[in-house]
């Protein structure tokens, strides 16, 4: 009874539309942690796919609210897709692509169809993405002095000498999490420190 009522809570339209619409966007972060809890709350349920009937309309309100989002507020699902799709596991597809379908709405995508479309020449290519992440958490020592399993100092030095190459070879083991860890969550790497990798 608590998590639906927390979820109308987070989601009503005197709350999260107030949230959302403050002066130089100072209530995104708030909403954004919200959301982040309520995937984090359905990921044990989504990641081994049993859905009680009650778990099951969790989901659906989940969804809506971000299909709320998609609509209205697209630009705060583009500058927090990585926090959103960090909390979502891997087999969501659904929930993932609602995310990460969201563009900005000054922007007017290309038709896919045009003939001989060449994406590099686009004008909004060269505009770097918004990311109000902190996706770099994940490449630097935690708070307890915890090393990263890759850090961004060997990331950049890879990519400036393109040496060693074993660093390339072993980067699969390094992304590897313990097997406590892939039993409790469902995956045999560490996804949000692949995620800052890439990005």
């Amino acid at each position: 009874g608590f998590a639906f009522s927390w979820l109308e809570l987070v989601s009503h339209r005197m709350f999260m539309p107030k949230l959302l619409l403050t002066k130089h966007q100072d209530g995104w972060p708030h909403v954004q942690r919200l959301l982040v809890s309520t995937l984090k709350f359905l990921e044990p349920s989504l990641r081994t796919a049993q859905l009680t009937e009650s778990v099951r309309m969790f989901y659906k309100g989940t969804l809506k609210i971000l299909l709320v989002l998609l609509h209205d507020f697209p630009e705060f699902l583009c500058n927090y897709h990585f926090n959103f799709c960090d909390a979502i596991p891997p087999s969501c597809i659904q929930l993932r692509n609602v995310i990460l379908s969201s563009f900005p709405r000054h922007m007017r995508l290309p038709d896919p169809f045009t003939p001989n479309l060449k994406v590099d020449l686009l004008p909004e290519i060269t505009q770097p993405p918004r990311i109000l992440s902190k996706f770099m958490d994940h490449l630097k020592p935690s708070s307890n002095g915890t090393p990263p399993l890759i850090s961004k100092e060997e990331i950049d030095a890879y990519l400036k000498q393109r040496q060693p190459l074993s660093w390339v070879q072993d980067l699969q083991k390094r992304l590897r999490v313990s097997p406590e860890a892939a039993a409790a969550s469902g995956c045999h790497y560490d996804i949000p420190t692949m995620n800052a990798l890439v990005l």
